[in-house]
């Protein structure tokens, strides 16, 4: 057979990750493809990112920096990836494994390791492992369809892979939010108002003037490119930021420094990051998990009462029959982010916060998610506030805010849909 100049493995939510890569790096998943035993290979993934970021921590040994950065612990998620890129490709590797290689990145930043990979695929064996089908980088000539159980249960080339449709229309799900409860939050308009915020670190501007308002009911989402604030600006809206303080800002009707309490702000706040899901490890019923947004527990640890385990049950009804007597832990990644979305909605929340959501989901659990998040904006009764570097061509936010770097750091700027 044909060697390939690049390989591609499409894998679903349901498929063992950390397993493949494992067993490729071990030359025990491809070798009826391409024999990897005698060739030098490298790992570009968060996985090898996070060895370096404690091997910094650890040892004070900083082998990754950058003009900009003293070590790869200080960079933002785009520009590790990045700056891991460029050291690798350093190493002169036969063959580099890449492991979701766009997510969290900017478009610009995609744009850029694109053109680097083209250039490295000339030279060096590419095996690319994606989720979406768009993620296909055009290097890739054959690729190799994954299930459930790490098994390959398709043979294509790149054109033919392309040419497929991702997710059936019928299989994606209508949801329909559950009967009205009454969680009792204060009615107030505007929940947001930040007034010319700026935000800097040492020597290194962050925010620069940036003004927002968020309503009732507005759909809203957050871009910019890495290292533009985007946390910085979540982080003081939530309360976790110290340099919100001192600052112009009305938050849920308090004027910031006020005597408002911490937690008063993060009960009436939905949040949810992908990076949230490694916090629960207890074998909780999806009920339980439900139920313990309630409580802004980690894990259920009280008897829930007869009107949480209805509230719990209303919403498990929108998510449908597959969920139903299922623990979290047996759940696909795909449907854990749902089920953790619907806990930060469950406390019936004036804002919810999705950061990141779509990462690593398959392109089925991403067309559904947003599906779910259509839905709950359309309601008109949260504001939700969604931050991507990705475009989902279903998503329909009222409204964009875009942070916009320069000198003194970056500006905020509006514009409707």
């Amino acid at each position: 057979m044909k060697q390939p100049t690049g390989i591609g493995l499409y894998l679903s939510n349901a498929s063992n990750k950390k397993e493949i890569l494992e067993l490729i790096m071990a030359n025990r998943f491809l070798r009826e493809y391409i024999d990897l035993s005698t060739l030098k290979g490298v790992l570009h993934s968060t996985i090898t990112i996070d060895r370096f970021v404690e091997d910094e921590l650890r040892h004070d040994r900083f082998l990754i920096t950058t003009t900009e950065n003293s070590s790869l612990g200080s960079m933002s998620s785009g520009q590790q990836k990045k700056a891991l890129l460029m050291y690798l490709i350093a190493q002169k590797p036969h063959y580099m494994v890449l492991d979701d290689v766009y997510s969290n990145i900017d478009k610009a930043t995609q744009e850029s390791i694109t053109v680097t990979l083209g250039q490295l695929a000339e030279s060096t064996l590419l095996i690319q492992v994606f989720f979406r089908k768009r993620d296909k980088l055009p290097c890739i000539d054959t690729v190799l369809t994954i299930d459930e159980n790490n098994a390959i249960v398709k043979e294509e080339t790149a054109g033919a892979f392309m040419a497929t449709a991702t997710t059936p229309e019928a299989r994606l799900q209508r949801f329909r939010l559950p009967d009205e409860y009454d969680e009792g939050h204060e009615d107030i308009n505007p929940l947001i108002q930040l007034n010319a915020v700026s935000v800097r670190y040492i020597e290194k501007p962050v925010l620069d003037k940036v003004s927002w308002t968020i309503e009732k009911g507005e759909f809203w989402q957050l871009v910019g490119p890495n290292g533009s604030g985007k946390s910085t600006l979540l982080s003081i809206i939530i309360g976790d930021n110290p340099r919100g303080y001192g600052q112009d800002m009305i938050l849920f009707g308090k004027k910031k420094g006020s005597g408002e309490s911490i937690w008063d702000i993060k009960r009436q706040i939905g949040y949810f990051t992908p990076s949230m899901i490694l916090q629960f490890t207890r074998d909780d019923t999806v009920e339980n998990m439900i139920i313990s947004g309630l409580m802004d527990s980690v894990g259920l640890y009280v008897k829930p009462s007869d009107l949480q385990k209805d509230i719990a049950k209303r919403w498990m009804e929108m998510l449908g029959p597959s969920y139903r007597n299922k623990s979290f832990q047996s759940l696909s990644i795909g449907q854990q982010r749902m089920v953790m979305v619907v806990r930060a909605m469950v406390k019936k929340p004036p804002l919810l916060i999705l950061d990141e959501p779509t990462v690593e989901l398959d392109d089925e659990n991403s067309r559904l998610f947003i599906e779910m998040v259509n839905v709950l904006a359309s309601a008109k009764k949260i504001a939700i506030v969604y931050v991507s570097h990705r475009d989902e061509p279903d998503l329909k936010p009222d409204k964009i805010l875009e942070l916009v770097p320069g000198a003194e750091g970056s500006k905020g700027i509006v514009s409707g849909l």
